[in-house]
C-alpha cells in the first residue's frame, strides 16, 4: 500500500498456483524488494517455494541475516535512501567515506529501531569501468552466535575466509587490549575486530563467486556498527586476489 502510494514501481510476477503471493516493487538502482509473509492463515508462506535438493550439511552456528549490502550507482545513491525510508521506513545513519584501492568509497546504512532489517548502501566515487574493485561487490552478512566455532566449520567444509594481511593483526594489537589468547585466535582464522561505545564486533569475509560475497559477523553486547574501520582492509584484500 505505502509503495504504491509513493508511486515505486510495482514489478509483475508469474505465480503458479501453489506459490506465495510475493508483490514486488523496484528500487532505483532497479533491485527487486519482495514483500513476504512468513506465516499467515490464507496464505502460504514463501519459504514453501523452494525445496532443499541436497542433505544440508551439519550447522554452521548461523542464525540470521544481519544486514545486506548494495552498490548503488552514484546518480541513485541518494536516492536510494529516501527510498527505503519512505517505502519501508527506516532510518538512514551518517554517511561514511572509506578508502578504496581505486578512490574512495561512500556508504551509508539504513535500517529500522530494532535492528532486525539492516541495509548498507554503497557508492564507488569512480567510473563503472575503472577496475575491477572489491567496492562494485555485492554481500550478504550472516549472523552468528559463536563466529570462532563458524570460522573452524566453514574451513571443514571448504570454505576458507579471505585471507586477512598479518600487518592488520599487528596494529590491532598495538590499539586494542584483546589479551593473547583472542589475538591468537583473530589472526589464526583470519576475524577481523571492531568497538564502539555499546560493544564489540567480530566478522570474516569469504571470497567472491563472480561479483557476491558473504559476510560472517558477531554482534556482542550493544555493538551498531558494521565493522566500518575494517573495510579498506577487506577491499584491499579483495583487490589483491584479483590482480
Amino acid at each position: 500500500g505505502r509503495a504504491r502510494a509513493l508511486l515505486a514501481p510495482v514489478l509483475p510476477r508469474h505465480r503458479a498456483v501453489a506459490d506465495a503471493p510475493l508483490d514486488a516493487v523496484a528500487a532505483p538502482d532497479s533491485t527487486e524488494l519482495f514483500f513476504c509473509r512468513t506465516e499467515h492463515p490464507d496464505h502460504p508462506s514463501w519459504t514453501g517455494d523452494f525445496t532443499p535438493r541436497a542433505r544440508a550439511a551439519s550447522p554452521a552456528g548461523i542464525t540470521h541475516i544481519d544486514h545486506v549490502a548494495l552498490t548503488q550507482p552514484r546518480h541513485h545513491f541518494d536516492e536510494a535512501s529516501l527510498f527505503y525510508r519512505a517505502v519501508l521506513g527506516l532510518r538512514p545513519h551518517d554517511s561514511l567515506e572509506l578508502a578504496d584501492p581505486y578512490g574512495l568509497l561512500r556508504s551509508r546504512a539504513v535500517s529500522n529501531a530494532d535492528g532486525s532489517v539492516r541495509l548498507a548502501l554503497n557508492v564507488a566515487q569512480i567510473r563503472p569501468d575503472s577496475g575491477p574493485s572489491g567496492s562494485l561487490r555485492q554481500h550478504i552478512a550472516l549472523h552468528s552466535r559463536d563466529i570462532v566455532a563458524t570460522a573452524r566449520r566453514l574451513r571443514e567444509l571448504g570454505a576458507p575466509p579471505l585471507p586477512i594481511p598479518g600487518n592488520y593483526y599487528d596494529d590491532l594489537e598495538a590499539r586494542h587490549e584483546l589479551g593473547p589468547g583472542l589475538h591468537r585466535t583473530l589472526r589464526e582464522l583470519g576475524l577481523l575486530y571492531d568497538q564502539d561505545d555499546g560493544g564489540s564486533f567480530l566478522h570474516l569475509y569469504t571470497a567472491t563467486v563472480g561479483r557476491v560475497f558473504f559476510e560472517v559477523v558477531q554482534r556482542i553486547d550493544g555493538y551498531q556498527g558494521y565493522g566500518a574501520a575494517n573495510a579498506p582492509v577487506r577491499l584491499a584484500a579483495q583487490h589483491a586476489r584479483v590482480r
